[in-house]
């Protein structure tokens, strides 16, 4: 590369990068709720997480994004310091745009554990992430290859992302994660923070219809779960769980009965129902319920 065309990549990175992690973090933050949980949340939830999780962009899946040709190639002659931001944009409206492909890529690369074979053409690269690994979870591993192993033979075993940060849950207060979660994290710059501050509003406008408003004024029965429904079924895999159970935190109304029926109501059995919606399943069982009305106003 040229000197003005580093340079042009380097903004272009820059510009990237920001719009990424400023993307993804907002829409964390949004999802997270304000009041104290009764029980631990989901990863996506927890602000322990979403400061990991910006670290964790920055250095194990941005790099892999950037390394890929398409990626490079959007690049061309735009002046980014100045009118990169828009054009970005631009770009990623586009559903098949080669950023998001890149990224879930990344994602997928780094999720799964393998085994890394000595001679492999990307040494390199596995020395690079066991690196990386170890630095940002702080977690010591053994380099040696496994006794009876000759040249060329297949090394040891490089955890992935998954075993990584479902071992880091216990140290940093979430639920452990499961298998099929990359999907959430590859999903979540897919996911625009407005969309889902709309969603939220809405949810808390109709809870405070239906049981703050003088009776006459009052929604009908059944608006608030009618909404969580609808937001819990038109937003990207899991992100409309992650709502209902930020309003079962939240919202006072939304307590272990509502969440019960709510839950009954979407699934047929209680294993599809634990299945489809595992995270807000593990949450309602450990909500109390409500005390009496009459317990509420004593002295």
């Amino acid at each position: 590369m040229a000197a003005n065309e580093n340079e042009r990549f380097n903004q272009f990175a820059a510009v990237l990068s920001t719009e990424l992690l400023e993307r993804t973090k907002k829409s964390m933050e949004l999802l997270a709720p304000d009041e104290q949980p009764c029980s631990l949340l989901p990863f996506i939830q927890t602000p322990s997480f979403v400061e990991f999780y910006q670290e964790l962009v920055r250095v194990g899946i941005l790099p892999v994004v950037l390394s890929r040709r398409p990626v490079r190639a959007i690049v061309g002659d735009v002046d980014w310091a100045r009118e990169g931001r828009e054009y970005l944009l631009t770009v990623l409206d586009d559903r098949s745009n080669a950023v998001f492909t890149a990224w879930e890529y990344a994602w997928d690369s780094l999720w799964d554990e393998r085994k890394v074979g000595q001679d492999s053409a990307a040494a390199g690269n596995v020395k690079q992430k066991k690196g990386f690994f170890s630095a940002l979870f702080s977690r010591k591993r053994d380099e040696k290859p496994d006794a009876g192993q000759g040249n060329g033979a297949e090394g040891g075993v490089m955890a992935g992302l998954h075993i990584m940060l479902t071992e880091l849950a216990e140290k940093r207060g979430f639920l452990p994660l499961f298998h099929e979660d990359v999907r959430i994290l590859k999903a979540l710059p897919r996911l625009k923070p407005g969309r889902v501050a709309q969603a939220w509003k809405e949810i808390t406008q109709y809870h405070h219809q239906e049981f703050y408003l003088p009776e006459q004024e009052q929604a009908k029965p059944g608006v608030t779960s009618e909404c969580l429904q609808k937001w819990h079924y038109n937003l990207p895999d899991k992100i409309g769980e992650f709502l209902v159970l930020k309003a079962a935190v939240d919202l006072e109304h939304v307590n272990k009965p509502f969440i019960g029926k709510y839950i009954r109501q979407s699934a047929r059995t209680q294993e599809e129902a634990e299945k489809g919606m595992p995270y807000l399943a593990v949450y309602w069982k450990a909500m109390r319920n409500p005390a009496p009305v009459a317990e509420r106003h004593t002295l």
